[in-house]
């Protein structure tokens, strides 16, 4: 992983992910059908997620931090710029907010903006990129309002509860980070 630093929002702070925040609060978010609302991912267990954090901490074009709450230091979240393409200097953005009681309260948004000025002007990355599913409208309108444009539609092409729901991929530029 690359070298990181803490970095500081109005209501959270992100730092550098550590093992021994893979515990069980933190498999417990996926394992819960309204976090993973619109994120690929299932079966873990805490062994194969080590594993999983272990690959991304070896990886040096990979930044993984950690969202902490200021009031309580509580960690409540992730954050992550993970498959650079280094011929195309582009990235993708995850976000995961784990703990319910810090949805809808802009955390998000000051988690993705700090993680996307770390990514254009720390990293250097010309362009970040996400997907975000059709039945997660408010991580949509939460990525738009970040300035992500659309930039394509797999239709009818992730299932979720026994229903096919769209897959936006959606892009911003660094000259378009504002």
């Amino acid at each position: 992983m690359i070298n990181m630093v803490n970095l500081k929002a109005g209501k959270i702070y992100l730092r550098p992910i550590e093992l021994k925040d893979v515990n069980s609060n933190y498999l417990s978010w996926l394992h819960d059908r309204e976090v993973m609302q619109g994120i690929a991912t299932s079966g873990y267990t805490l062994e194969n997620l080590k594993v999983y954090v272990e690959e991304r901490l070896n990886k040096q074009d990979v930044a993984f931090f950690a969202i902490c709450s200021k009031d309580t230091n509580e960690h409540i979240g992730n954050i992550k710029i993970d498959f650079h393409d280094k011929q195309a200097n582009v990235s993708e953005l995850g976000l995961l907010i784990g703990n319910k009681n810090y949805w809808g309260k802009g955390v998000g948004y000051e988690a993705c903006r700090l993680a996307m000025d770390y990514g254009f002007n720390t990293m250097g990355i010309r362009k970040l990129y996400l997907a975000v599913y059709e039945n997660n409208l408010n991580a949509k309108k939460l990525y738009e309002k970040l300035g992500f444009k659309l930039e394509g539609t797999l239709r009818k092409h992730v299932m979720a509860d026994g229903h096919l729901y769209h897959k936006y991929l959606m892009g911003i530029f660094k000259e378009e980070f504002k």
